[in-house]
């Protein structure tokens, strides 16, 4: 009994050993650099699934979004226009479509007082599995998936607005 509990420890211990030393860390996420601490937002439909999940993201790291568009010492992220598009895959053996892969395309800019504008662009790519014994379940699954796209294009707009200050940094030094 005690050679098999010494044994489970030895496990255990190089478990934990194999995987701190080998670099793997859970992804933190970096800071929202302070200029872009507060946002004015635009979109050409403010109540849409892409709006409202960019303003949630915004949000959930730190980032005030404000009305005040008079004020131009304030930075503004600025969505310029979506895009799903629907490609086929892979077809039946009678010639329909069996798989599609969704691309969304965002665009977007970061536009800041006595500077450029910093374009952003995003794609998300999935597939989807078109089985037509089962329509209303293909529907509901191809609504869940472009949710999920548009959450994914708000957290890579979010990042990407992370490296907007890093560039600017490495060309003033």
């Amino acid at each position: 009994m005690f050679f098999l509990i010494k044994k489970y420890q030895w496990l255990c211990l190089t478990a934990v050993l194999a995987l701190s030393g080998c670099g793997f860390h859970l992804s933190s996420t970096a800071e929202i650099p302070e200029q872009f601490k507060t946002l004015t937002f635009y979109s050409a439909d403010p109540y849409g699934q892409l709006a409202r999940e960019v303003k949630t993201a915004l949000r959930d790291n730190g980032v005030t979004i404000t009305e005040d568009h008079l004020n131009q010492n304030i930075p503004s992220l600025r969505l310029t226009g979506d895009n799903m598009s629907k490609n086929t895959i892979s077809i039946y053996q009678d010639g329909k479509a069996a798989e599609y892969q969704l691309i969304l395309t965002v665009d977007a800019q970061i536009v800041i007082a006595g500077d450029d504008i910093h374009p952003i662009t995003v794609k998300i790519f999935k597939t989807f599995f078109d089985n037509p014994a089962a329509a209303l379940a293909k529907d509901t699954e191809q609504g869940m998936i472009t949710r999920e796209m548009y959450q994914q294009a708000a957290e890579q707009l979010v990042r990407k607005l992370k490296s907007v200050d890093v560039a600017e940094q490495k060309q003033n030094p």
